[in-house]
């Protein structure tokens, strides 16, 4: 995508998490905390963009691969399940890590759109208000609560297909939630295996 595309994209995505912010809870009760851009929009002014990447935080955790309880809902509602945004769903105490690489929060639930951020981002001067990439010793203890928060999903997602193996209902949802939590698995342990710059 162009660039100037790839700037509007980080602007829908910050109208789109306003706008959740005002939905109240009985309509869409995922409350999405902030919004973490991530990846090569950081990077300056490029058309050769695929995607915008975000990363959107809830007060809750999150395995890596998954989305919260309600995040189709949210997706559906804020009009972001069919734009040319890459989205993870990460917690929000712990949003960088292995791909979530030095993310910027360009969103807040409390403040509203980082206009300080999106300025930068139309100048194409956001990589400058990154923060430092973590140490060594952060890195390894984010991975491995990723890595015990993912097996925990895996766990649930396996006990759940079991219990209800030949129960009428969801078989594909449950299906899904367990492919989606041992595809997260698989991707920490390897990031575990040959760790990369964080």
């Amino acid at each position: 995508m162009k660039w100037s595309t790839a700037v509007q994209k980080v602007e829908q995505v910050n109208a789109a998490c306003q706008a959740m912010a005002r939905t109240p809870p009985g309509i869409v009760p995922l409350r999405v905390t902030s919004a973490w851009l991530c990846g090569g929009v950081l990077e300056g002014p490029r058309d050769d963009l695929e995607a915008v990447a975000v990363a959107l935080a809830v007060e809750e955790d999150v395995a890596w691969g998954t989305s919260p309880h309600g995040a189709g809902q949210w997706l559906n509602a804020s009009k972001l399940l069919t734009a040319p945004v890459r989205l993870v769903w990460r917690p929000a105490r712990a949003v960088a890590n292995h791909a979530v690489v030095r993310p910027l929060r360009c969103w807040y639930l409390d403040d509203g759109p980082d206009e300080a951020v999106l300025a930068a981002v139309r100048a194409g001067a956001a990589g400058a208000l990154r923060p430092p990439p973590p140490s060594p010793d952060e890195a390894a203890a984010r991975l491995a609560d990723d890595l015990a928060t993912s097996l925990a999903a895996l766990r649930r997602s396996t006990a759940d297909v079991v219990e209800h193996r030949f129960s009428p209902g969801s078989p594909q949802r449950r299906a899904d939630a367990l492919a989606d939590a041992a595809a997260g698995y698989l991707e920490l342990l390897d990031a575990q295996v040959s760790p990369q710059e964080r």
